[in-house]
């Protein structure tokens, strides 16, 4: 098991690889993300790493102590880069439960198209056994963060009164889960346009009118 450290957030990196500029640190610790995401820590290999990095053994060795501090420095940068780059770019105003997972999903999934491993490696993160307790509890926060997102100044007057209230909140969460997947379907098997991404929302556009007209209040709709 990886040796307990305080707390995610102060993980070491050493001055050499801070020196790098961002565009270096980005590739070679997604590089290692990736593996370790595919193979978990145990398995993960530095010569694989190495090799997809463009980069030597030595130069590796020369910016982590260890294997061990490569995954660490990877982690603290995945969860300080999702934090950075989705959760606080959220920002919360009053509207409606089917608007706010409609802006939500939209925020969060040109997040993970556009970083790929760093998205799997903080989803490796969550379920890994191995990880540290202090990083389960960090990455358990950021969970909670997302949670807090979900319902955070949500206007639940809006839903009609006869069905209730969590039932048809879990219906909503249902549609747009299957919704994600078809358009992952798509971009498999098409190939990802990040031009297009919008697009591919607004057309969503219609089935949430039908939402709204399904579990808001005529007045609402």
């Amino acid at each position: 098991k990886l040796t307990s450290l305080v707390n995610i957030k102060e993980v070491p990196m050493k001055k050499p690889f801070k020196k790098l500029d961002d565009a270096q640190q980005y590739h070679i610790l997604t590089t290692a993300m990736a593996e370790f995401s595919k193979y978990g820590y145990r398995q993960a290999s530095t010569n694989r790493i190495v090799k997809s990095a463009g980069i030597s053994k030595g130069m590796l060795y020369y910016y982590f102590d260890s294997k061990q501090s490569l995954y660490l420095s990877a982690a603290k940068y995945a969860y300080d880069h999702f934090t950075t780059h989705l959760l606080d770019q959220i920002r919360l105003e009053e509207e409606g439960f089917i608007e706010r997972l409609a802006r939500l999903s939209r925020i969060k999934h040109k997040y993970f198209i556009q970083h790929p491993e760093v998205s799997q490696f903080v989803t490796h993160m969550f379920y890994d056994t191995e990880m540290l307790d202090d990083y389960q509890q960090s990455l358990q926060a950021l969970r909670e963060s997302n949670l807090a997102a979900m319902y955070e100044k949500v206007d639940m007057d809006l839903f009609r009164p006869d069905i209730d209230r969590e039932t048809m909140m879990k219906m909503i969460r249902w549609t747009f889960d299957g919704y994600i997947r078809e358009m992952e379907q798509h971009f498999e098997a098409e190939g990802i346009d990040f031009g297009q991404i919008d697009v591919y929302f607004d057309r969503f556009e219609g089935y949430l009118g039908t939402m709204r007209k399904l579990y808001y209040k005529e007045a609402a709709q």
